[in-house]
Formats: C-alpha cells, sequence, structure tokens
C-alpha cells in the first residue's frame, strides 16, 4: 500500500479519535460528573499515540510541509466535514481508535522491513 494512503488513513482516524475523546469528556465535565469513563481515556490517549507515530511515518516518507499541513489543516477536516456525522462521540472514540491502530500495522510493518 503507497505511504501517503497509510498516513492520510491512520492520521484521520487518529485524530478523529482524540478530537471525539475530546467531546466525550467535555460532555462528561458539562453534566457535572466527577470523572471522565476510563475506556474513553486510554482510547483517547492511544490515538494521540497513533496520530504521532502517523505525523513520524509521514515526516520519514515526505517533505516536512506535508505531515504539518495534514495535521493542522486536513486531519481536522475530514473529522469535521465527513466523520463526527457518522458516529455519535463515544461510540465514534472507540471505533476510530481501533481503526487507528489497525492503520499501525502498516506502519510498523514498513518500519521493520
Amino acid at each position: 500500500m503507497e505511504p501517503i494512503y497509510i498516513f492520510t488513513l491512520t492520521g484521520a482516524f487518529a485524530m478523529a479519535a482524540a478530537l471525539s475523546a475530546r467531546q466525550v469528556s467535555h460532555d462528561v465535565l458539562q453534566a457535572n460528573q466527577a470523572t471522565v469513563p476510563a475506556p474513553y481515556l486510554i482510547a483517547g490517549n492511544l490515538a494521540v499515540i497513533a496520530l504521532i507515530a502517523s505525523l513520524v511515518y509521514g515526516g520519514q516518507h515526505f517533505a516536512w510541509w506535508i505531515p504539518v499541513s495534514f495535521l493542522v489543516i486536513s486531519f481536522p477536516a475530514i473529522y469535521y466535514i465527513f466523520l463526527r456525522r457518522m458516529l455519535n462521540p463515544k461510540r465514534a472514540t472507540l471505533v476510530y481508535t481501533g481503526l487507528s491502530l489497525v492503520g499501525l500495522v502498516p506502519m510498523v510493518q514498513g518500519w521493520v522491513a
């Protein structure tokens, strides 16, 4: 699979999962509950790690400005235009984290090989 596809899909799903986890945390705090449920915190943190790995992978395969522009413009745009409308924040956090972790498999295979 082409590196640009791996980078784009993994990064977009990781950003979507991180933003969805942020929304879950915001909703819980607005409801005056004490703590955010652990699965959503863990999923959000894993998504951020996947996003960082995706950016490192992009930095190794492309010019420096491609991962930076994707981080600032493309990944949030993909989330707010497409992915946010597909699932509610709680389900989106878990589903998009799973998809971003699946995207890490070809990245790791590319680094090892």
